[in-house]
């Protein structure tokens, strides 16, 4: 008996061994050839051969009666040929077989929806609900439909029966939150997709659109969505709470709800969590957060090069929102890190200084100075940092502490500061001079200013001079606006032949302190005022192209730029004016 047992049981292994693979092969086959019949349907469908389309269909249909694909291709012919109701026995006939298709389903409705079958529409509503009671899917896809057919509350009423008859009362919460947006009822809309996110980051991103895209009362609804998270003592709800904050912009609450995951957090996941919210803020613009989340993964380092790696990013975080002190701090963790004498803390001791030239007292930048000369006498960093101190001190108004800190140290940097103390102590012909001595050691692009500054020095009268590097310090400390006017004013004065190459430096000046349209006002003056003046060309080209840049500007550019190869054929911007002009017209 048992081995004939035996023998049963390998014989049934034989079988279903040769078996499987045909059945396989079958499947295959299947699978194939729906896919052909499926792709000459569309080739059909795609010339309006319609009829030949349903044909092919039909028969793929009748191959695979489970064909979704089959199914949603000839209610697509149809609509086309203008009859979506031919579809409905075929839906029926699937149906049957597949009561669970809830894809198939929702394209009755549609149908029957657009047929204005209400009385069918809602009877098959109900039908589906019947089959699956305890299912979401019936009376989400009925709620779309009813949304367009009867209006936003009879969908609302669909989702509460959902609520009865699943026994969750949560149900179907970010559909009911969109709804109630829909309404106007943005408090209700917020609650339930505070519900729908749960402990589920992957719906943050959702609801942060759905907020956004309000019409009134985003920044208060943001802020109501956060306030229903921070208050669950689910760390998941404020974890996602804190990440909508971040998205959202609120940076304080945000801030707030990531101390507290942070808290609650350990080891690796801690980890993960302050990185993401330090790269989150940085997207956003949120520096606070930012440097909150670098400085705790710093407090974290295992290494000092791990620490610096943090305090890096702290500092380009902080400069890039403007926040000096913070960057300092962090800069200044930098600095201590490394040893003694070395060329790391030397440089970025210098970082230091550099961060500090904008905010330090005089006393305290020059003894930060001092220091760093002490520390590294013969620092290469020493030139640029004495003339920033310089340059701060300038602008403080302490030229003896400025010319002090100068004192002992050469370089173009340093050299240039000189220049410009002995022109603000009206000795022109010195600084001129001290001028000319550093621009083999300046960028090429401020060498080249300094050069147009120094040689129109001394081609003015000495009154005219006086004027210009007045103007020219008050424009190299950052203060653009009172030396643009110092040199405008001043033209009223003068000889003739002199205002129009003051008009121009004043015009240069407001260009590098991104005055654009006062340096087109002045140049406007001087092409009208002094038609004849050798500087009427650069101007009438740059005058050119920012209007040119400026909404509707171009007419008026082209026009500037006919009048100039007009008027001036001979004039050395003329080949890049008549550049310019085809651009123009070829706009």
């Amino acid at each position: 008996m048992r081995g004939q047992r035996f023998v049963r049981v390998i014989l049934a292994w034989i079988i279903l061994a040769l078996a499987f693979p045909l059945v396989i092969q079958a499947q295959g086959r299947r699978g194939s050839e729906e896919s052909r019949l499926l792709r000459d349907a569309a080739a059909l469908e795609s010339r309006g051969d319609y009829e030949r389309a349903e044909m092919v269909l039909r028969r793929l249909l009748d191959i695979d009666p489970g064909s979704a694909g089959g199914l949603f291709a000839l209610e697509r012919v149809f609509r086309a040929q203008g009859k979506p109701e031919k579809i409905l026995p075929v839906v029926d006939v699937f149906i049957d077989t597949n009561s669970s298709a809830s894809g198939v389903r929702y394209v009755k409705l549609r149908v029957l929806a657009d047929l204005d079958s209400l009385e069918a529409l809602e009877a098959e509503a109900t039908r589906w609900f019947e089959s699956d009671p305890r299912s979401e899917e019936p009376y989400r896809e009925v709620a779309r439909v009813y949304e367009d057919v009867f209006g936003v509350d009879r969908a609302i009423e669909t989702l509460k029966i959902a609520r009865e008859a699943t026994g969750r009362e949560d149900a179907l919460a970010l559909e009911m939150g969109d709804l109630f947006a829909v309404t106007g009822a943005v408090d209700s809309a917020v609650e339930e997709w505070a519900t729908a996110i749960g402990e589920d980051e992957g719906q943050a991103a959702g609801i942060v659109r759905r907020i956004e895209e309000l019409e009134d009362g985003k920044e208060n609804a943001g802020r109501q969505l956060v306030d229903y998270l921070a208050k669950s003592g689910i760390v998941g709800h404020q974890r996602v709470g804190a990440r909508i904050a971040l998205d959202l912009g609120l940076e304080a609450a945000a801030l707030d709800l990531s101390r507290r995951v942070a808290n609650d957090l350990e080891g690796r996941s801690r980890e993960m969590f302050l990185a993401e919210v330090a790269r989150r803020s940085r997207e956003t613009g949120l520096s606070l957060a930012a440097s909150w989340a670098y400085e705790e993964l710093g407090r974290g380092a295992s290494t000092p090069s791990e620490r610096r790696q943090f305090d890096q990013r702290i500092i380009d975080v902080a400069l890039a929102a403007g926040d000096t002190a913070a960057a300092l701090e962090a800069q200044r963790r930098v600095a201590n890190s490394f040893s003694l004498e070395s060329i790391d803390r030397r440089r970025a001791t210098a970082q230091v200084i550099r961060l500090e030239s904008a905010r330090a007292d005089p006393a305290q930048l020059t003894q930060l100075l001092q220091a760093f000369r002490d520390e590294f006498p013969s620092a290469p960093e020493l030139d640029d940092l004495a003339a920033t101190v310089a340059k701060g001190l300038q602008v403080r108004g302490d030229l003896e502490g400025a010319a002090a800190v100068l004192d002992g140290v050469e370089g173009p940097r340093s050299g240039l500061e000189r220049a410009y103390l002995m022109l603000d102590m009206g000795e022109i012909a010195l600084g001129r001079g001290a001028l000319f001595n550093v621009i083999e050691g300046l960028q090429p692009t401020e060498a080249t200013n300094v050069i147009q500054f120094a040689g129109l020095l001394g081609r003015l009268s000495e009154e005219a001079a006086e004027v210009l590097a007045r103007a020219g310090v008050l424009a190299h400390r950052g203060i653009v606006n009172e030396a643009v006017s110092v040199l405008v004013d001043g033209t009223n004065e003068l000889e003739v032949k002199e205002p129009p190459p003051l008009l121009a430096e004043a015009a240069r000046i407001a260009d590098r302190g991104k005055a654009f349209e006062r340096s087109a006002s002045i140049r406007t003056r001087l092409i009208y005022e002094y038609p004849e003046a050798p500087e009427l060309g650069d101007a009438a080209l740059a005058l050119a192209r920012y209007r040119a840049s400026t909404p509707n500007g171009i007419e008026q550019a082209i026009a500037i730029l006919e009048e100039l190869i007009t008027t001036r054929p001979n004039a050395a911007v003329v080949p890049d004016a008549r550049v310019e002009l085809e651009k123009l017209k070829g706009a």
